[in-house]
């Protein structure tokens, strides 16, 4: 698997973000333009071409990949079904994974938040380690970032609450999660693949 990470898009100047916007296909520019604020169009645009690196780097593909969409969204790779891509951003962060396996990615900053209204979408046993944690915000992100992989491995879409407590935030024998705390930084991130496929 490859995985590209930017921790800090910081130093995106605005010119570097217009050469950008200016290689995307329309479908992609579209979808960037849909966000109303700067900041959250640069997140979109990095985010692909990140993608973009990553297939030239690992698979020699120049060609601008064009998405087609599952029922519930999930995009894939149009002319190369053989190839699996999640990406994420968040905050200054984006997160590319890139594999001959399906694969769900997700990154969250880590914020201080009220977190009573929020737990309701954990298990128990997932409200009682955010409860028991040195800094149950970075717990809460760590479990919610494994959700948000899961639910962009299977693609599936999700339908409230009681959809997202039982989705495994362990490695369960199906699935498996990779976790990476950046405290320092301010971020969490997970990739999840399936263990073995479903049939």
């Amino acid at each position: 698997m490859t995985l590209l990470l930017e921790p800090d898009l910081s130093s995106y100047s605005d010119e570097a973000y217009e050469a950008d916007l200016r290689q995307l296909p329309p479908q992609r520019y579209d979808k960037a333009m849909t966000y109303r604020f700067l900041a959250d169009r640069k997140r979109c645009v990095r985010a692909y071409m990140l993608l973009r690196e990553g297939l030239s780097r690992e698979y020699g593909i120049q060609n601008a990949p064009v998405f087609d969409f599952g029922s519930h969204g999930k995009p894939v790779l149009r002319d190369f079904p053989g190839l699996h891509f999640s990406l994420s951003h968040s905050g200054n962060a984006v997160l590319c994974a890139l594999d001959r396996r399906p694969v769900g990615a997700d990154i969250e900053m880590i914020r201080r938040k009220n977190l009573e209204h929020l737990l309701s979408v954990f298990s128990d046993p997932e409200q009682a380690s955010i409860a028991l944690a040195d800094s149950p915000e970075t717990c809460f992100t760590r479990l919610w970032t494994r959700k948000e992989s899961y639910l962009k491995l299977t693609g599936k879409g999700l339908t409230g609450t009681k959809a997202l407590r039982e989705i495994p935030t362990e490695d369960n024998g199906a699935v498996h999660f990779e976790t990476v705390i950046r405290e320092a930084e301010g971020f969490v991130y997970t990739v999840c693949q399936w263990t073995v496929p479903p049939a």
